[in-house]
């Protein structure tokens, strides 16, 4: 398939992280250093990769071996050197040497569409969105995803707070849409591919718009609890169970924190050039 539309293009932004303790979501995006240069990383959060910074994951990669084919999947081994956001549970690694890294091993080229920074909106730009606009999750939620074409899983839904606005905690927000393990580092977006009207009720007609608002982390979650009855003869015995239920809301960061991620790229990649 030839990634035409958004949707389709975002298809091929995200990879299913597997560690030896679960499973959640990567995503690829592109440092902006000038016109002519990026930086290419996968990004995900800190306990995805178990606040391990050098934790060995497994990623199924698309390949592109000619211009028309990109649908065949290769899984890789990867030891990366993960760089943590100061404060938010964020983390990037550099992927220019995992490409590297595939091409020598498996003689091909790893195919990937990259988050760009112009998709960041910022205060001012978030203060001229709705409190309730319509909203599209990437990911994989119970590792979920279409295992034949290595295809992610779309899941929609709606702020559930402003997204000028902080819930709780600066620079998170939060959106109502059905969220589970496997979904941490999902990207989350506003997107209209066929026209959109903002708050001031102007309708554009056909327009596109796509708004990169941040990556899922946590939701919140309350106990149910069961009684489980076991019967034993001639005596009987009770277990109490405790159940997390998701309450099909989830906090996000704010797309921003991603300057921070990028500051570091840049100071290494400095650094490496003077040694």
């Amino acid at each position: 398939m030839i990634p035409k539309s958004i949707s389709e293009q975002l298809m091929y932004s995200t990879v299913l992280i597997e560690t030896e303790n679960g499973k959640g979501t990567g995503f690829f995006f592109s440092f902006k250093i000038d016109d002519s240069k990026s930086i290419p990383v996968i990004i995900t959060n800190k306990h995805v990769i178990n606040y391990n910074s050098n934790q060995d994951v497994y990623i199924t990669f698309h390949t592109r071996e000619k211009l028309e084919d990109m649908d065949k999947n290769i899984r890789c081994h990867i030891n990366a050197d993960w760089i943590f956001h100061d404060t938010q549970d964020l983390c990037f690694c550099f992927f220019q040497p995992i490409a590297g890294q595939i091409e020598k091993i498996h003689k091909t080229l790893p195919f990937y569409i990259s988050i760009e920074e112009d998709l960041i909106y910022d205060d001012e730009k978030l203060k001229n969105l709705s409190a309730v606009e319509d909203i599209l999750m990437v990911g994989y939620p119970i590792g979920l995803y279409d295992i034949e074409n290595n295809y992610p899983i779309f899941r929609k839904g709606i702020t559930s707070s402003h997204p000028a606005t902080d819930f709780n905690n600066k620079n998170i927000g939060l959106i109502d849409t059905a969220c589970f393990p496997g979904s941490s580092g999902s990207p989350i977006f506003i997107i209209n591919e066929n026209g959109y009207s903002d708050k001031n009720g102007t309708t554009y007609l056909g327009a596109k718009r796509v708004i990169f608002l941040g990556i899922l982390f946590s939701g919140p979650t309350f106990n149910a609890s069961g009684k489980l009855e076991i019967t034993e003869i001639p005596t009987s015995q009770s277990a109490t169970i405790n159940t997390q239920v998701m309450v099909n809301l989830g906090y996000y960061v704010k797309a921003e924190e991603i300057y921070n991620l990028k500051k570091k790229a840049i100071e290494i990649c400095e650094k490496n050039n003077n040694q």
